[in-house]
């Protein structure tokens, strides 16, 4: 009987330890409600206004990263981007004309076409050039150029 006492005791006292702990708000934060999480939400968090600005200004920070951003408070995550610029790369400075280009993972296949004859070691200087100028341009990409006669 005293051993059951005791347990009882125990159990109860646990129960009141642990019960004086109740957070009312999530740990998820203000967004979640007694029945989960809210999936439509009107409001617009001050937090939320603020952690935008601070990305917007680290990615202006940055010249190896381009902001991406088409308007205030929106991100975006496309690679068009960098495929566009890798194109105006190809058609402003060089005398190819741009084709393809795409990228997987932090890889950029570029493909340049020429009217013109080249032999193999012709081909071969003009490619290094043009990767050159790509990576300078876009470094955050390790680039592969192809040139390709037409």
């Amino acid at each position: 009987m005293k051993k059951l006492l005791l347990a009882l005791s125990f159990t109860v006292f646990f129960l009141l330890i642990t019960a004086c702990g109740v957070n009312q708000e999530s740990e998820y934060g203000v967004h979640n409600d007694s029945g989960g999480t809210r999936f439509i939400d009107n409001r617009k968090a001050e937090m939320d206004k603020r952690q935008d600005k601070n990305v917007r200004e680290i990615t202006d920070q940055n010249p190896n990263f381009p902001n991406l951003t088409n308007s205030q408070g929106t991100t975006s995550t496309t690679t068009g981007v960098y495929e566009d610029k890798a194109r105006e790369v190809v058609r402003d400075y060089s005398k190819f004309q741009p084709d393809e280009v795409w990228i997987n993972g932090n890889q950029m296949w570029v493909t340049a076409h020429t009217k013109k004859e080249m032999n193999m070691a012709e081909t071969d200087k003009e490619e290094a050039m043009l990767k050159d100028k790509l990576q300078r341009a876009i470094p955050r990409y390790d680039i592969n150029v192809k040139i390709t006669e037409r």
